[in-house]
């Protein structure tokens, strides 16, 4: 397990003095004071981002992956396009939506087959109840098993 060094400040009006110290709470090795205050030096990445750059232009180059993108300022992330899965029987899940899925391909990330929203309008003055989705209410499958009351 390895620490972490910080460089610290004494409180005392006659020391003042700055030092480094493993201790998480130190006392100043100067004059034993313990209201010390800790120096923040900043996380020092400023060199670190163009060798990064070019770590990951390097690998990219190896694993011939030609459409990597690092971040830039005013780029968004790129789009990948999904391809919609036809293929399967569609099933219609909970709360109403019917996807084409494969049971035996396992884990699946695909678009659903019908239009399905869940946007709410709300209006003041109007609450919304547990039916309001079309889905049952949380006491439909509660069964109180014991209460007590004071």
């Amino acid at each position: 397990m390895s620490g972490v060094i910080r460089s610290w400040q004494c409180q005392n009006s006659r020391c003042q003095k700055a030092f480094d110290s493993w201790e998480p709470n130190p006392a100043c090795p100067s004059c034993k004071c313990v209201r010390v205050g800790w120096i923040p030096g900043g996380g020092h990445i400023a060199g670190t981002v163009k060798a990064a750059d070019a770590e990951l232009r390097a690998l990219a180059d190896v694993f011939r992956m030609t459409d990597m993108h690092s971040a830039q300022e005013g780029r968004g992330a790129k789009k990948v396009a999904q391809q919609p899965q036809t293929s399967g029987q569609v099933h219609t899940f909970a709360g109403g939506f019917a996807a084409n899925i494969n049971p035996s391909a396992g884990a699946q990330c695909v678009p659903t087959a019908n239009n399905f929203n869940v946007k709410v309008h709300a209006t003041p003055g109007n609450a919304l109840g547990p039916g309001a989705l079309g889905l049952p209410s949380v006491r439909t499958n509660t069964a109180i098993q014991a209460t007590h009351k004071p």
